[in-house]
This record gives structure tokens, sequence and C-alpha cells, in this order.
């Protein structure tokens, strides 16, 4: 991908280069795997964005895209660049429908000969004869209706012309260090729709990403908020299959002896300290990660064992993770054992007491709850938390009494 360079600046170890780009040029050089970029959330859904082939068809002014690219994967010559790969910093959402609008213009060339004969057509007659071909090109009937006037009043060679002879503004930026990314993509999108506080919570611990990820197999699956929402995961989930931000929140609550739940709050006090993520040390280290996600899947399941699909649900939300870490890590703090030592007592506590953590009760009680009166997330993640401590009080653990732990003044 060729890009003309109109300005440039350099920031401490960075530099960013102002560069224009045709849209034929910047669309068919996206990689295939562009939309995969572990900094970037998923395509969502607006409604002043669908009306983006208006402004591509008019020529008009679209907001510069920003791009990351690596120091080995361009050259510059004089006033120009030449890019071999690049990942979406800012623009994926612009670029995805780039990309629809131009399959749309290609199949309107190859399809419609006369574009006057379908003008006149009401839109069920439209979604009738094509919807299927453009939900394959990620398009839909009202694109294709603004195309098809582009194509009557352009002409061919006038709709080719509104990606090849198009001039597209782009900040090309590289020497940026992951962090530097993350944090230029959270302030980019400051002023867009809110990114999910999870996918934020998720772009502060990357680093995590490529160790976990070591570890996926036929027992170990990792799923990120992009991909599928933490809510939604918590209701399908299948056994092995971890929530990304939620092994993210236990191991902060394991790490804090308390539950910490995912919040803006927490997101702030975590950017805002330089050295904070360096504090949880051990925590991140891969010999670490690997004995908790050997951990989780043998909790896993062995709860779908003593209690099947409720032991599945029970692991899939990250209220309870958050305080059940939040309780071991308690547990390891007053009794000077390490976490490790903790979460293997815990596993042969649950095998010699199979009944002990009560999870069918525990949905009874949950599902009492008045949402009028508590924050739901808050209730559970303290009932947990005090009744994972409660299994190491005594001689011999008890069967968990939720009623006690929800408590009457929640209902």
């Amino acid at each position: 991908m060729k890009a003309k360079i109109l300005d440039s600046r350099i920031d401490g170890e960075s530099q960013c280069f102002l560069c224009r780009i045709s849209l034929e040029e910047y669309v068919s050089g996206l990689p295939s795997t562009y939309q995969d970029y572990d900094v970037q959330r998923e395509i969502v859904s607006n409604v002043y964005l669908d009306h983006l082939v208006d402004t591509v068809l008019g020529r008009n002014h679209i907001p510069p895209i920003v791009l990351v690219v690596d120091s080995n994967e361009y050259t510059r010559k004089k006033d120009e660049l030449e890019i071999l790969q690049f990942k979406i910093l800012d623009g994926l959402q612009r670029t995805f429908r780039l990309q629809a609008i131009r399959e749309t213009i290609r199949y309107s060339l190859e399809a419609i000969k006369e574009p006057a004969d379908y003008l006149d057509w009401n839109k069920f007659k439209f979604s009738r004869n094509f919807s299927a071909e453009l939900r394959g090109i990620n398009s839909n009937t009202d694109v294709f209706r603004s195309v098809l006037q582009g194509q009557y009043d352009l002409g061919r060679a006038g709709l080719l012309a509104t990606f090849a002879e198009n001039g597209q503004w782009f900040e090309v930026w590289t020497g940026l260090t992951p962090e530097e990314e993350v944090k230029k993509m959270l302030t980019l999108n400051a002023g867009h729709k809110p990114v999910k506080t999870r996918h934020q919570l998720e772009l502060l611990f990357l680093n995590l990403l490529p160790i976990l990820r070591a570890g996926e197999g036929a027992e170990f699956k990792l799923v990120r908020e992009k991909e599928v929402s933490s809510t939604q995961f918590s209701k399908n989930r299948e056994c092995g299959s971890f929530h990304f931000a939620h092994i993210i929140s236990s191991l902060l609550s394991f790490y804090a002896a308390k539950p910490v739940a995912p919040s803006a709050g927490l997101i702030q006090n975590i950017q805002s300290s330089e050295t904070m993520l360096d504090e949880y040390g051990e925590f991140t280290s891969p010999e670490f990660l690997k004995n908790f996600v050997t951990f989780l899947v043998r909790l896993d399941r062995l709860l779908e064992e003593q209690y099947g699909p409720v032991g599945v649900l029970w692991m899939g939300r990250e209220v309870s993770l958050a305080g059940l870490f939040g309780g071991l890590g308690a547990i390891a703090d007053c009794s000077a054992e390490s976490r490790q030592v903790v979460m293997k007592k815990f596993v042969a506590l649950l095998k010699s007491n199979p009944s002990v953590l009560n999870l069918d009760r525990f949905e009874v009680e949950r599902n009492s709850l008045d949402l009028s009166k508590v924050n739901i997330g808050n209730v559970n993640r303290a009932a947990v938390f005090a009744a994972v401590k409660s299994l190491f009080c005594g001689a011999a653990p008890r069967k968990i009494d939720w009623q006690k732990y929800f408590g009457a003044d929640s209902k």
C-alpha cells in the first residue's frame, strides 16, 4: 500500500506520518485479519456510519483513520511510504463499512446493467431479490440502493472513481510500544460510543493473553469480550471455556484478597498508576498463570461432575469467580500459605465433601433477591466471598447455608 506523506512529527521514541491514501488503495490493501487486532473491539451498530455510503459517493470528508505500522513493515522513499502490513488503531468501524461499500459497488457493476430499471423498486422487492447476496458482503439494501443511484448519476467510471480518485487522510504511527497503543486507542475512542469496561480491562492486561493462549487446548478455551459479551457468555458457556475479562477479575481479586469488580474506577486507577501493573508480580508470571489455569480447569470439571449444568453456570459468572478468588486470597493471607497451596487445598476439600458448595441452593437464593433493593453483582460477590472463607473455619467444612450469606435484607 502506497501512502503520500503530507506531514510528520516525532513523539518520544515514536513517529507519526500524516498521509493521503486513496480509498481504493486502502481497501485493497486491507489484511484478511484486519479485524483481529487485540486492541480493537468488535464491529458495533451505528446509524450514522450506516450512511457512510452517501459520504463516499459525494466525495465528502471522512475523519482521519489511525494506523500502526511495525518498523520492519514499511519503507520510506522521499515523500512516500510503502506499507506492507498495518493494524487499525482507530477507524475499524469506518473501515468495515468502506470495505462493504466497495464490495457493493463491485457487485452492482457486475450484476446491474441498467440501474434505472431498479430505482423505483420498493424496499420489500429489493430485500427479496438482493438480501442474500448483500449479506454475504456485509452490505444491505439501503447501501445497495445508494450505490445504484450513484451508478445511475455518475456512470460506471464515475462510480469507480469515488474510490480510485478519492483521497483519505491517515495518521500512520511507528515505534509505539504495546502500552502506548492501548492508551492511544482509549484516548481516540473517548468521545465515541464508550468502549466496554471489560474490554478496557482486557486491553490493560493484553500481555497475559499470549501466556494464556499457550495453555489452550481440549480442556481450556479463552474467549474475548469483543467476541462474546460477558453477559451472553455466562448464559451459553461450555465447561472449560473462560472469559478473558473474568480471568483478569479473578486474578485481581486473588491478589487483593477481596472481590474486585470491573468498573470505570478500577480502570482509571490502573491507568493512572505507572507501577500498578508491575505490583502484581508473580500473579502475572507464566508459572503462576499455568497453575492458575490448571486449577480453573480442575475446578470446572469437578463442579460439572458434582452439580451438572448448575456448576457450569456458576463457573461462568464473573461474580462467582471474583468472590471465590477473593475468598481464597483472604484465606492465604490469614494462614500465611501460598496461593498455590490454597488452590490445591480447595480442590481437595471439594473432592472429599462433594455437596459442600450447595450450588443448587445458591441458585435458589440468588434468584430470590429483590433487584429493586440491592446491587445484585455486589451481593453475589460478597456472598461467595464470605461463604468460601467459612469453608476453612473450624475442624470440618460445613455445607454452605446460602440463605445466611445472601441475607434477609436482600429479599
